[in-house]
């Protein structure tokens, strides 16, 4: 790819002419930390940023939301029309909505959202948090950014990697070079990257391995894990009638499955009555089920999950133990 240079006092303006196609999002500073939101005059981009509190998920998939109401006795399906533009992505948030996608993408109301997005990559400066090398989500995926900002002097270099970017390229914001690279991927030095398929192999010996109650006995069951996760995605649906009888409709919202009742079923029984299921259920699904099904973790090592955890329980230093236990 070789890629095209603007000026860093020309990006704003760049964003701005999108705004008339895109509701235009990036990460901003919100009192001492970094969150993903619309952004304007009064909100102007951060692109030298550890990581978002949350990630675009909330976007794509949101906390909560209408699928459907009746309204005097008519049906009317809630699929969503706006189209949204992310700017500033890291990687491994890029590498998450890949992996979203996999699961998520018969989904129409997910689909309806992803369908006319645009995304808009930039370098990311590591933090001893992240793993994004052991999940295998530290390299741009192929094919799904439309344009990746690398920092170069007074400006950014920017190559398209999808037709969608090559058009916005045109724009005379945009400024030829002679700058060309053949791949690009995070600079994230992890002493020793774990090896995700030893972890997914080692489910196999490890579902009674007294290192579950080791794990779990910090566990806190208060959800921020999964709130976080770029790649947690379990909701419940609840149907809501008015006062009006012919008025009605039902949302879905997020759900946990380190919650006492994400796993309770008709009659009461509960299939994860404790803690420690619980918490190996997360793990279960993110390094076993998933790669089983899609054949990579549904983790990418962004480490908000080791950031936001009340209890300091560290995912990473978790798998290493389940590597070798």
């Amino acid at each position: 790819m070789i890629g095209k240079k603007i000026k860093k006092g020309d990006v704003g303006r760049f964003l701005s002419s999108l705004a008339g196609e895109y509701t235009v999002i990036g990460p901003v500073k919100h009192g001492s930390v970094f969150m993903f939101a619309e952004i304007d005059d009064e909100h102007p981009p951060v692109l030298d940023y550890p990581r978002t509190v949350l990630p675009v998920k909330k976007y794509l998939h949101p906390p909560r939301e209408t699928m459907f109401e009746f309204r005097k006795g008519e049906f009317r399906e809630m699929l969503p029309e706006s189209r949204l533009a992310f700017f500033g992505l890291h990687i491994c948030d890029i590498n998450a909505i890949v992996r979203l996608d996999m699961a998520m993408a018969s989904d129409p109301y997910y689909s309806a959202r992803r369908g006319g997005m645009l995304i808009m990559g930039v370098e990311c400066k590591p933090s001893e948090e992240c793993f994004c090398k052991s999940m295998n989500a530290d390299r741009l995926p192929h094919g799904v950014c439309d344009l990746f900002f690398r920092e170069e002097g007074d400006g950014y270099i920017v190559y398209a990697g999808t037709e969608k970017g090559r058009k916005l390229l045109g724009s005379p914001l945009f400024h030829a070079t002679d700058l060309a690279v053949t791949g690009i991927s995070a600079e994230c030095e992890e002493k020793k990257p774990l090896d995700y398929e030893k972890v997914w192999r080692s489910f196999a010996r490890n579902h009674t391995n007294p290192l579950w109650d080791e794990m779990a006995r910090l566990c806190l069951g208060c959800t921020n894990c999964t709130t976080v996760c770029p790649l947690c995605y379990c909701y419940d649906v609840a149907d809501t009638s008015e006062v009006v009888p012919e008025n009605s409709r039902r949302e879905r919202f997020w759900d946990s499955c380190t919650l006492l009742n994400f796993a309770t079923v008709a009659g009461g029984h509960k299939f994860r009555p404790n803690i420690k299921d619980r918490f190996r259920n997360i793990y279960t699904h993110k390094f076993k089920s998933f790669v089983d099904e899609f054949g990579l973790p549904a983790c990418v090592g962004c480490g908000r999950c080791i950031v936001y955890c009340p209890a300091g329980i560290n995912m990473r230093a978790n798998l290493e133990k389940l590597e070798v236990g």
